[in-house]
């Protein structure tokens, strides 16, 4: 769905093809000068890093993701600040975390983010930039906020089926830019395929399952579950499992096309050399590695460790770096904004990433804080270089905490808080003390009034949407979830 209330914008042209893809823009528009510059925040949604080959996937089949980190910057510890959609996504564009974004929720009752803190595209368009974004899922709808700035908001509200795919997407995306050839541009893209259901198209399904053809794709969450059989606490057998992650695996491939494309487009409207592109996840997926599957139910690593590449005209031509280091997710947006030259709000408290662009390192590391949960019991979790610590705010004592050390235990295998109390004790205070500042200063932020975004309430959300200044429904959405709170 596109929006058309806040500028007016030139018509597009949108192609079947990208070497056709043109533009429609009126003759007095102004003519490029070649200096034009464009920043990219690339999300992928559920995407694992190590499901790419760049992190050490050798069956992955990513050539294109790979090649952007060999042209690029690849960041080995880039943490979320929540294991799923909604706060996530809303933290990178506010450059907070989510109790003062206020993006939050429990199922399918969310909050939208506050009006109190400017967006990411709200700073772009300030400085003058033209400001683009694609997005995909409930989750990410207009009624949440996330819309705020953007020129252009092109999204499709769909749940887990019927969803747009990730090759649609980046063909609009790319008449957007294509109308637009005057304009340094900010552009974000959601994609959002890699997400249950695990439904690769034709030609991505056999590299990764083999002659497994049963239960057949697309695969939805209680077909996931149900891999357990009767006892439901045990995870699969490892043939099931294996067959889940292979057809994720294929949806991860295809998505790789679909970046591809992306850049192959820009580099024909010419647009390349002078990209900025930050390709990032906004959570990860469990698959039974903690007792559980899918995401929005706990902070450990598969879900908050992310992937991160970041590419710029200047990378493209040094050689390949991997920064080693911690870094986060909010400090996307103020890297974009130093690069080109933009002011950072003070609410954008992630600190630019340039220094390590440039294959310095920082002066300090700040640990990563990461909250909430879509469904289950509350979790808080403070990660510092060498040790991860988790918090389940509904428990009381020692058995609320796990700490693992993930400089030897990256897996998080080994609870290790009742061997190391007075480590657990230590790093308990500081994510204690960091989070009743957090809870003080977020007294004095406005929030925004519930919204239920329930499948079954999607007519409402449709006309609601329409008010809006959204028109179109795209494709028949199913009204049906895989189960209640859809997407994450």
């Amino acid at each position: 769905m596109t929006s058309t209330g806040r500028r007016p914008t030139r018509a597009l042209c949108l192609t079947l093809g990208l070497a056709l893809l043109s533009s429609c823009s009126s003759s007095e528009a102004p003519e490029p000068t070649g200096e034009e510059e464009l920043y990219v925040l690339l999300i992928v949604d559920t995407l694992r890093r190590d499901a790419l080959g760049c992190y050490g996937r050798e069956e992955a089949q990513t050539p294109r993701i790979d090649a952007l980190a060999a042209e690029g910057v690849r960041f080995e510890q880039a943490i979320a600040t929540s294991g799923w959609t909604l706060p996530s996504v809303a933290s990178m564009l506010t450059g907070t975390w989510p109790q003062l974004h206020k993006a939050l929720g429990k199922n399918t009752r969310l909050t939208p983010v506050t009006d109190d803190l400017p967006l990411a595209a709200e700073v772009f368009r300030e400085a003058g930039f033209g400001t683009v974004g694609l997005a995909n899922a409930a989750f990410l709808s207009p009624i949440l906020g996330l819309d705020r700035g953007f020129d252009v908001f092109d999204h499709r509200h769909a749940y887990n089926q019927e969803i747009r795919r990730a090759d649609e997407t980046v063909d609009t995306a790319l008449a957007e830019v294509a109308a637009r050839p005057a304009d340094d541009l900010f552009l974000l893209v959601h994609l959002f395929d890699a997400h249950l259901d695990y439904d690769p198209p034709d030609g991505f399904l056999d590299p990764f399952v083999g002659d497994r053809r049963e239960p057949a794709p697309p695969l939805s969450m209680k077909e996931c579950l149900e891999l357990a059989g009767d006892d439901a606490l045990l995870p699969p057998a490892p043939a099931d499992v294996d067959y889940a992650r292979g057809l994720y695996q294929g949806e991860v491939a295809f998505v790789d096309g679909a970046v591809g494309r992306l850049v192959d487009g820009l580099e024909e409207l010419g647009r390349w050399e002078r990209t900025t592109l930050a390709l990032v996840s906004d959570h990860g997926e469990e698959f039974w590695e903690h007792g559980g599957f899918e995401h929005g139910h706990t902070l450990y690593n598969e879900l908050v460790q992310v992937p991160l590449l970041v590419r710029t005209p200047a990378t493209a031509v040094g050689a390949t770096r991997v920064v080693e280091h911690q870094v986060r997710t909010i400090d996307i947006m103020p890297t974009l904004f130093e690069l080109a030259g933009v002011e950072a709000p003070a609410s954008f408290e992630g600190r630019s990433l340039l220094d390590d662009l440039r294959g310095e390192r920082p002066a300090r590391i700040p640990p990563a804080f990461t909250q909430g949960t879509l469904y289950g019991a509350a979790k808080m979790s403070w990660r510092t270089a060498k040790h991860h610590l988790i918090i389940d705010q509904a428990r009381q004592g020692p058995e609320a905490v796990e700490l693992y050390d993930i400089a030897a235990d990256p897996r998080e295998t080994r609870n290790i808080a009742a061997k190391e109390p007075a480590l657990r004790d230590r790093i308990l205070a500081e994510l204690q003390a960091f989070h009743g500042d957090l809870s003080l200063r977020a007294r004095s932020i406005s929030v925004p009034e519930i919204q239920d975004l329930s499948p079954s309430n999607r007519d409402e959300i449709m006309k609601s949407l329409e008010a809006l200044g959204y028109t179109g429904r795209g494709e028949d959405e199913d009204e049906e979830s895989s189960r209640e709170g859809g997407d994450e």
